[in-house]
């Protein structure tokens, strides 16, 4: 007896050992290719966590609730922050597995500084779509996130600056049309002046749309070329660039800007009177187009105490160097998908950004007057208010197709280096010679 019980024993702890072993074996997640055994089932649904700074709660609800209802293995929790706060903590949580799961990026300087944190997803997308994937998504989109054939991001819904947007309402009223020169944004700015107007809003405190604007001026008079300086193949004081930054201080003098703009941040400071029809035009892109729909004209009337709809459409930028050409838009993701390498849910991950890419996910981006990633997704214009902004936003998918070059710089040092320029230029401090030659300088010392 004493032996049978002891068989026993010895037969219980290996059976005891040997479960544990294969439980080890085959939990954690796989990237795709592995081998192996599959994922033990876990009791429940895996817990994923995304955060971004885009969407904000209620778009990111559209789409957790419609994920979260087409199947029953995952459930996917949102959290969203202001994206200075969201830049700060987003790299403290990548040391901790648990924290985040799959997070939104901008491309340019901030998937360079996350690519450690990232999992290559080209060998999942290769696994899901084929070995010609690339094909799936626009190319403004994909081509600015890739490293080679690496991929540490996908692009979820792309976007491009460089349109003058402008209150059709108030502009019809006073007989104007949006400017198509230089000339004429003069001429335009000093009639909506006369009548009490403030022509153009600018958030001059805040860089980033400084520089969309600079990035305008730049592609208006040697397109491209300010993407070969910041990539050290041309020169920030070469003539073109030199030319865009005179231009910029000149708007300052010559009543297109408004009194003090660059002490003026544009969310929401700036944004809000624009909105308020306090201001005819300000520079914004495709991100923008939201304000079109009878949703959130419906908010403006809460928000605002306005009482009237006002017609939102974006124009393109103004013929500056007079070749007869009005500008060209520049972009590229809005916002990038990656998964964090050190996720303990990367299967899961997979499955939620697929959603995210595939037509169902893409429709909801449609939906809300975000530009589809993928090819094949054309944005749902039943919300929106008149023909004529419908008409237009047909006119946008071709004008992304023809865009110029991204909207995001890729080395902050540089980055930062010409928004500093840029204050200095406008605020007379500075002439734009030395403030180009300022911006070559800290170029020089950029490691690439």
């Amino acid at each position: 007896m004493i032996l049978k019980k002891r068989s026993i024993g010895i037969i219980t702890s290996l059976t005891l050992i040997t479960s544990a072993l294969l439980s080890a074996c085959g939990g954690g997640s796989t990237s795709p290719g592995a081998t192996g055994n599959p994922p033990a089932k876990t009791a429940g649904p895996v817990t994923l966590n995304w955060w971004s700074w885009n969407p904000d709660e209620n778009k990111a609800k559209s789409y957790v609730e419609a994920f979260n209802a087409s199947q029953t293995d995952i459930k996917v929790n949102f959290k969203r922050y202001e994206f200075t706060d969201y830049v700060k903590t987003l790299k403290l949580a990548m040391i901790s597995v648990d924290e985040v799961d799959i997070f939104g990026l901008q491309a340019g300087a901030m998937v360079k500084e996350y690519s450690e944190f990232t999992e290559d997803l080209t060998p999942y997308a290769k696994k899901e779509w084929g070995n010609d994937w690339q094909k799936r998504f626009y190319d403004l989109g994909l081509k600015q996130l890739m490293s080679g054939e690496k991929t540490p991001a996908l692009p979820w819904f792309v976007s491009a600056a460089g349109y003058l947007f402008y209150n059709n309402t108030i502009m019809e009223k006073e007989g104007l049309q949006p400017p198509k020169t230089y000339a004429e944004w003069i001429e335009v700015s000093k009639k909506l002046q006369a009548k009490g107007i403030t022509p153009y809003i600018q958030g001059g405190k805040d860089a980033w749309q400084n520089l969309d604007m600079f990035i305008a001026l730049a592609n208006e008079f040697d397109p491209g070329k300010i993407y070969e300086a910041e990539e050290g193949k041309a020169k920030w004081t070469e003539a073109g660039l030199v030319k865009a930054a005179t231009v910029w201080k000149e708007m300052f003098e010559n009543g297109i800007m408004q009194k003090g703009a660059l002490g003026s941040g544009f969310y929401p400071d700036s944004y809000d009177k624009f909105n308020k029809g306090e201001a005819a035009m300000t520079l914004l892109g495709t991100w923008n187009d939201n304000r079109m729909t009878k949703t959130i004209l419906q908010t403006h009337r809460q928000k605002y105490g306005v009482t009237v709809d006002y017609e939102f459409i974006p124009a393109p930028f103004p013929d500056m160097n007079g070749d007869g050409k009005t500008g060209k838009l520049f972009g590229g993701p809005d916002v990038a998908l990656a998964i964090n390498k050190n996720s303990k849910n990367k299967d899961a991950a997979w499955k939620f950004m697929k959603w995210l890419e595939s037509e169902d996910g893409q429709k909801i981006n449609a939906k809300y007057l975000m530009m589809p990633a993928i090819k094949g997704v054309d944005v749902d214009d039943s919300d929106v208010l008149t023909q004529k902004q419908k008409d237009n936003l047909k006119q946008q998918m071709k004008d992304l197709e023809n865009s110029l070059g991204r909207r995001e710089l890729i080395y902050p040092e540089v980055k930062s280096a010409l928004g500093d320029a840029l204050q200095m230029i406008a605020t007379g401090k500075t002439s734009p010679e030395e403030g180009m030659k300022y911006v070559q300088a800290a170029s020089e010392k950029t490691s690439r």
